[in-house]
């Protein structure tokens, strides 16, 4: 699988604390466990986030996921954006996803 660049955009819908991060940690049909996400390089928030029902959105880079010791990996979800942030605490995803915004294109 391509490694995806540093640059590549990681957005999640939600408030993003600490709990809420740790009630989103799951096992991938894949096998990967940790948290879903939306990445790509090349698009906007706005376009990220246009899958995404929530009022609230937070984002980072690959490159900072990096950083910290993690890792994003493409998986299969509900958009082909999809990817899983693994290898951190949800402490540590939280500082990453903070503060949160509106979600410009929240669905209804």
């Amino acid at each position: 699988m391509d490694k995806i660049p540093d640059e590549a955009i990681v957005l999640r819908g939600g408030r993003n604390r600490p709990e809420d991060i740790h009630r989103g940690i799951g096992t991938h049909p894949s096998g990967v466990t940790g948290i879903s996400v939306e990445c790509a390089v090349g698009l906007t928030i706005e376009e990220l986030a246009a899958n995404i029902p929530h009022g609230q959105i937070g984002y980072t880079t690959v490159g900072e996921v990096r950083q910290a010791g993690g890792e994003v990996i493409r998986t299969s979800g509900r958009s082909r954006h999809h990817a899983t942030l693994v290898g951190l605490t949800p402490q540590q995803i939280s500082n990453l996803l903070n503060p949160t915004f509106p979600n410009p294109v929240r669905k209804q």
